[in-house]
């Protein structure tokens, strides 16, 4: 039986991105300088923007070379990636900028590409959810044994090894915390830290079922055990 895939539809966000800092670069020029409150929303919307550009950037050059290495696959889709380490926050920004040109009549995009952005940390949470479904399957295959007494050892093993302590340890061997795309206002505790981590490994462990498949999945659990 052939293995069934996972489409994806790319977002294009860097071209998106690019068009977002060219309206606001053309908007910055035209708005009267009196306008105080508007053109500081404009250096701050310009700001986030190129801070975006940049962190997906570094997931590029940096993250990228090093998961594949690790993981010893092949990243096809360097964009789930980026997606995957949008966080909440990002929200934000595009509703603003959403809202504002909106308001204006004046949407630089001819699709649904507000849409597509403003969804882009939804969306990482589903790849993490992919994940922690295949992280699931794949933590069984590796502990099943044919014994009926080792049930409870199971059980017992693979709420250890998926809890969000360990699989925060594994994000930071791994060094994704730092390449999240975010504007937390403030430090989280640590159990929020936590969770953050343990969702990031688990975005992974969802790109690496949508493009390699089970199988994968089952052979890099040994980074969790």
């Amino acid at each position: 039986m052939n293995q069934m895939k996972l489409a994806w539809k790319p977002v294009h966000i860097e071209k998106k991105l690019d068009v977002l800092l060219k309206a606001i670069e053309l908007a910055g020029n035209e708005i009267q300088t009196n306008k105080l409150r508007l053109l500081a929303k404009i250096d701050r919307w310009r700001e986030q923007l190129i801070e975006v550009q940049a962190g997906l950037e570094y997931i590029s050059r940096n993250l990228i070379p090093k998961l594949e290495k690790i993981l010893d696959v092949k990243i096809k889709n360097v964009e789930l990636v980026q997606v995957a380490m949008f966080q909440p926050s990002t929200k934000n920004l595009f509703l603003e900028l959403e809202t504002h040109y909106r308001n204006e009549g004046k949407n630089p995009f001819d699709n649904h590409g507000f849409a597509d952005l403003i969804a882009l940390s939804e969306m990482a949470q589903i790849i993490a959810l992919l994940g922690d479904a295949a992280i699931d399957m794949g933590v069984l295959y590796q502990l099943w044994r044919p014994d009926p007494s080792d049930v409870g050892h199971i059980t017992q093993r693979k709420s250890e090894i998926v809890s969000n302590e360990h699989m925060a340890d594994l994000c930071d061997r791994w060094g994704l915390y730092e390449h999240r795309i975010h504007f937390d206002p403030e430090v989280p505790g640590r159990a929020e830290i936590e969770h953050d981590k343990g969702t990031l490994v688990e975005a992974i462990f969802g790109i690496i079922q949508m493009e390699h498949g089970l199988s994968k999945v089952i052979e890099n659990i040994k980074h969790l055990l």
